[in-house]
């Protein structure tokens, strides 16, 4: 039986790992921000899975890694999966001077509670080689551009410790890694959007996360035709770049 932690569980991708975790027989421990979300779900997948559910809400943007590690050793007694997936953005307002507060938020969020979390859990993780780290990384990106500024930073820090726990872990012959540059998920954050790209299902992404678990993939779009996308834009003339309003 597997004992994975999801951080970001209440809902979109976070939700359908937990949803399909369950139903293949992990044991979870869920971390979001809202209980109101947490306890409803932790008693849905307990009943329809009869899985072991402990969960846990704290705001990420001051999250207290040292007292969640032990929270969860205690509950789930070792850890397999840890499940970094919590994201927030703020695409109207991430755009050219950003307000201090919502700086601070965005990076908080995005990038220093994974590395928090991350950090907190890596003796465990390098001790135990069935063990995957996974994390949630964004096309955003892949080149800055005038919208998602601080969103995309924070996701190129996350992406860039990812590469050296990576290297790492391979050093110690503990986990394997997966980090995932997310394309657009058909969830709440895209619903009424007109958005260049079709949207991935968050239960089609999930069972592509689960399906890699155990592989060394390091980095990789999802899904994956975003490469070919990316690679364009990564490698496009900055003269014609400048032009374009993205």
């Amino acid at each position: 039986m597997r004992r994975s932690l999801i951080v970001g569980a209440s809902a979109g991708l976070g939700r359908a790992l937990a949803e399909q975790m369950a139903e293949v027989g992990h044991t979870l421990f869920l971390v979001a921000s809202d209980g109101q979300d947490l306890a409803p779900l932790a008693a849905d997948l307990s009943i329809r899975f009869n899985a072991k559910v402990t969960w846990m809400a704290t705001d990420l943007a001051r999250v207290d890694a040292a007292a969640l590690r032990d929270r969860v050793m205690a509950a789930l007694g070792g850890l397999d999966d840890l499940m970094l997936v919590a994201g927030f953005s703020d695409l109207a307002r991430d755009r050219g001077p950003v307000p201090p507060e919502m700086v601070e938020r965005l990076v908080a969020v995005n990038m220093t509670s994974a590395l928090l979390i991350a950090n907190a859990f890596l003796g465990d993780l390098a001790t135990n080689p069935r063990a995957n780290l996974v994390g949630m990384g964004s096309v955003a990106a892949v080149r800055g551009r005038r919208s998602n500024m601080v969103y995309g930073a924070a996701k190129r820090g996350l992406e860039g410790y990812f590469e050296s726990c990576r290297h790492w872990l391979a050093g110690e012959g503990g986990a394997k890694v997966q980090f995932y540059r997310l394309g657009f998920l058909s969830t709440s954050l895209t619903f009424g959007q007109r958005l260049p790209f079709p949207a991935l299902s968050a239960e089609k992404a999930a069972h592509t996360v689960i399906a890699n678990l155990g592989r060394d993939l390091g980095a990789c779009y999802l899904p994956w035709w975003w490469r070919g996308i990316m690679t364009l834009l990564a490698h496009m003339p900055w003269a014609i770049f400048r032009r374009l309003d993205i």
